[in-house]
């Protein structure tokens, strides 16, 4: 259950910043459309980047795992922050939304290992199924709250509650951890 919620917060704050990353630099920021749009494509791409990093990285560095999503997820929510409450214009918006996108595609990767590794034997398709049922969950669920913020001239909250979204991932994903490793614990044969 804790993955499904790890799993469902990353992907709220995905979802916002996909769903509202164009209006939030508009509205809020003043930033052409052109270049909002253009933020949200450099954020796509980065995540997409990131993704094809890290499955090479993930391979050379199987131990750091979790040091990987905390730090890769931190980052993106530190840079999606920012973004959210300095007065950038549309070419730092553009660049740090690349690094957002990047570092949370980078996340991405280690977060599915983790979870293939804490799921049973013979259990991982269902298991895997459960907890992707959370991403189309979590894009459901952003859109009336976040769009009530853009309504009543918060626009900026979106990335700022995105942010927050992120790193409260990141406490399912310790705990879920935590209860992966007391399960092999409890289930390894005594000595």
């Amino acid at each position: 259950m804790l993955y499904f919620l790890f799993y469902l917060l990353g992907s709220m704050a995905g979802s916002g910043v996909q769903a509202w990353l164009i209006t939030v630099l508009h509205d809020a920021k003043g930033i052409p459309l052109t270049l909002a749009s253009m933020a949200l494509t450099t954020y796509m791409v980065g995540s997409s980047v990131g993704v094809l990093g890290a499955g090479w990285a993930v391979d050379k560095l199987p131990r750091h795992l979790p040091m990987m999503v905390v730090g890769l997820t931190s980052l993106s929510a530190i840079i999606t922050f920012c973004v959210g409450v300095t007065p950038v214009g549309g070419v730092l918006a553009l660049t740090m939304m690349f690094f957002s996108g990047a570092a949370l595609g980078a996340s991405r990767t280690p977060r599915d290992i983790m979870l293939k590794d804490a799921s049973p034997p013979g259990q991982i398709g269902k298991v895997f199924g459960f907890v992707s049922a959370s991403l189309p969950l979590g894009g459901a669920l952003t859109p009336v709250p976040f769009g009530f913020f853009i309504d009543h001239g918060h626009a900026e909250m979106v990335l700022i509650c995105a942010s927050i979204l992120l790193v409260g991932s990141l406490f399912c994903m310790g705990s879920a951890r935590a209860s992966h490793r007391k399960r092999d614990e409890a289930a390894a044969p005594a000595e």
